[in-house]
This record gives C-alpha cells, structure tokens and sequence, in this order.
C-alpha cells in the first residue's frame, strides 16, 4: 500500500469531489494545486465554465499529515467563483514573500492572490481579454502568457504591465501566439504559440523569429544544456535558437504536451496522457526502481522539486525519491 501524505479525512473535506487542473511549485515545501469542483457531463452542459467553482489548495510538505491539535497544518485552500477556464502559478518578486495566486480567461485576467494574504482580486488587463493560457514565473517576476500574442509582467500588487514592446498590431488569431514563456535571462526570452509563432526578447523589444513550420505550437523551454526547445502539435519536439530549428522527434499523439521543464540535467515533459523525458535521441518513459511512474497531467519544477498533477493525483520528486502527495481513498 502506497503512503499518502494527504490522509483519508483531510482528503474528504479538501479534495473529494474536486478535479486537479494545475499545479505550481512555491518551493521544496509548498505546492499549490488548481482544482475545480467535479461536475457530471449533463449538468456541467448547462453552466458557463465561470459558474464552475474553482480552488486553489496549498499543501505544507515540511508539517506533519493528518490534525496536529485539533488543527490541519499542511494543507489550505480557497474556493473562489467567476473564474473562467483558471491557470494558477506562483509570485516571487518584488515581494518579501511569495505566493501563489489563480488566473481566469475573462475579459479582465481576474487573478486572486493566495500567500501572505489572500487577495485582493487583481485585474491583469481590464477589458483586454487577456486570456492568459499560463502564468510563467521567470526569474521571480510572473508573467501573464496568452492568445494573441498578450503577454503581461507582474510588477507590484495589482499592477500588471504590458509587456509588448516590438509587436506590430494586427488583429488577433488563433494563428498567433502565445501560449508559453520561457528565458535565460531577462535580455534572452522566447514565446511560442499559435502556428509557428516564435518570438524573441533581447531586454529591449521582442523581434519575430522564422520557424520551419506552421504547426500549432505548444511549450517553450530555455534548458540548462543551452539549447531552447520548442513542443508542437502532435507532440513533436524541436531544438534550436533564433531563426534555426531542427526538429529531433516526431510525435503521433492527437494533443499537445501542457508542460516541458528542464530539472536534473534533463528535459522532462508531461501531457494529459503521457509522462516522458527525453534522453537526447528518444523519448523514453519515467521510470523509478525499474518501475514507469504513473502519473500524467500538468507539471511544476523549482527549488529541486519536481511535481506532477493529474486530476485526482499529485506526486513529488526531489531528485531521489517519488512521493505521493494526493490519491483518492476509493474505500
């Protein structure tokens, strides 16, 4: 029998009935979970995805399980309503202390801040629609990753700047970007999405960069071997820089990867799916004590803590030893 750190009754009132829909890792011992409450096909048919509720939930992994006193000290959470089709991720900068927070696509990128503070609710772009597919934390500063090539930073409590200097104004497709973020440094940034829209930031304006392809494209990753990667449709991979891209596998699945994260020395990439890293010629299942990891979904790395999320599991990896976070107690 597998040992859970969230225990059968802190479960109940905290996860039973939720789905999982994202994950952000604070560091080695925060973990915050993006949740929506499980609705049947029938009834959810009926509801605007905003009528759905929504919780972000913050999992303690240095307190002990289970009450302590009468109190739970290693889990917290919110439930928050109105937030449309959420992404949720975590604030470093320029904070004194970070926390995590939950964006929805509406027409004003409503975010609520969790951490040192609940709320109050912030407002990415109001009246923008700036739709934000991720919240990207690169080098302590979140940044808002959307359609149409919306990308915002978030520089103070509640105050969110456009970060767009270099792009032309066209009118918005589905063809343009963006729906990742990733940088080596704040004068070395690319976003990626759309089909085939890359972008790079030198620390003055963005410049549109050639792509051999016009694939819909998923995940951008500055990885720590130098190389930038970029994941596609049909869950492809490519390799590069600039305006040079060489495409090192060809996938066959219907979806795209949600993340692709550089940790320990190897690019590890997780779709609803499957769960894979790549060893520099192939694409290879997780494995641990000869065994495959079984979990998929969404993905978080910081702090030397690897997390991934399905909708009803969570797990944990410090570099040697895998750990479950969450699972269902079905008895």
């Amino acid at each position: 029998m597998i040992n859970i750190f969230i225990d059968k009754s802190t479960w109940i009132d905290y996860l039973q009935g939720w789905e999982i829909i994202d994950v952000a890792v604070r560091d080695k011992n925060i973990v915050y979970l993006g949740a929506r409450k499980s609705i049947g096909y029938e009834d959810a048919s009926h509801l605007a995805n905003h009528d759905i509720p929504t919780k972000i939930i913050a999992i303690y992994l240095d307190e002990p399980s289970g009450l302590v006193n009468g109190s739970r000290l290693n889990i917290g959470g919110q439930e928050l309503s109105g937030m449309a089709f959420p992404v949720i991720g975590v604030s470093r900068l320029p904070f004194s202390r970070p926390g995590g927070m939950v964006s929805a696509k509406n027409m004003d990128g409503d975010t609520w801040p969790i951490g040192g503070g609940n709320g109050p609710m912030e407002h990415i772009s109001p009246g923008a629609w700036p739709h934000p597919y991720r919240l990207k934390c690169i080098n302590g500063y979140t940044y808002s990753v959307g359609a149409g090539r919306s990308l915002y930073k978030r520089v103070a409590v509640g105050q969110w700047q456009s970060f767009r200097d270099g792009f032309p104004k066209v009118q918005s497709s589905n063809k343009l970007g963006f729906r990742d973020l990733d940088a080596f440094s704040d004068h070395d940034m690319y976003a990626v999405g759309g089909h085939g829209d890359v972008w790079h930031y030198d620390g003055t304006k963005w410049t549109q960069m050639g792509f051999p392809s016009n694939v819909q494209l998923g995940t951008v990753t500055c990885a720590g071997d130098g190389n930038v990667y970029i994941s596609s449709e049909g869950g492809s991979l490519w390799v590069g820089n600039k305006s040079t891209w060489k495409r090192i596998y060809e996938g066959g699945s219907s979806v795209l990867w949600n993340d692709v994260l550089w940790f320990q020395d190897k690019l590890w990439l997780a779709s609803d799916y499957n769960f894979a890293i790549w060893n520099g010629k192939e694409l290879e299942p997780v494995m641990h004590d000869g065994k495959p990891v079984s979990i998929r979904g969404h993905m978080d790395a910081y702090d030397g803590l690897l997390v991934v999320a399905s909708l009803e599991f969570a797990m944990a990896f410090d570099g040697q030893q895998w750990q479950t976070i969450v699972a269902p107690y079905l008895d």
